[in-house]
């Protein structure tokens, strides 16, 4: 998935997503491998790890979580970060686009979240009791 999509559903919803620099993305990969021993630079960390459950509205899912907290989007290889403002402005840019395999974290690198291709929404550190207690849908 490109950011072609994105980018689009940004605009439409009128929202604010900050692209991070270079130097914020990379410390940002690496509080993630740190913190959450998550690899995001390789293809499907998923694969490798977290609670996961399938449930195809994990991708609405995920913003309740944020609520109404920063976050961080990216996708498989989190070549370009973006920054939301909060939950509800990621789930007005999520509705405007096709489905999609994303993750979101927080600045801190506390959690990560992960709607994959599969549906499965697999989560680490924070989130990884949330993630127990949604069930299969």
């Amino acid at each position: 998935m490109s950011w072609n999509h994105v980018s689009s559903a940004i605009g439409d919803a009128c929202v604010q997503a900050e692209v991070l620099n270079e130097g914020r993305r990379r410390a940002l990969v690496v509080r993630l491998l740190e913190r959450l021993a998550v690899d995001v630079t390789g293809r499907f960390p998923w694969e490798r790890g977290g609670e996961g459950k399938q449930r195809t509205d994990g991708w609405e899912l995920i913003p309740e979580f944020v609520g109404s907290n920063v976050c961080l989007m990216f996708f498989d290889g989190a070549d370009e970060i973006r920054k939301f403002q909060s939950g509800q402005d990621l789930l007005r840019v999520l509705k405007n686009c096709p489905p999609l395999e994303f993750y979101v974290c927080d600045e801190d690198a506390s959690y990560l979240l992960c709607h994959n291709h599969h549906d499965f929404v697999v989560g680490w550190g924070r989130a990884s009791q949330w993630v127990e207690r949604l069930g299969n849908a």
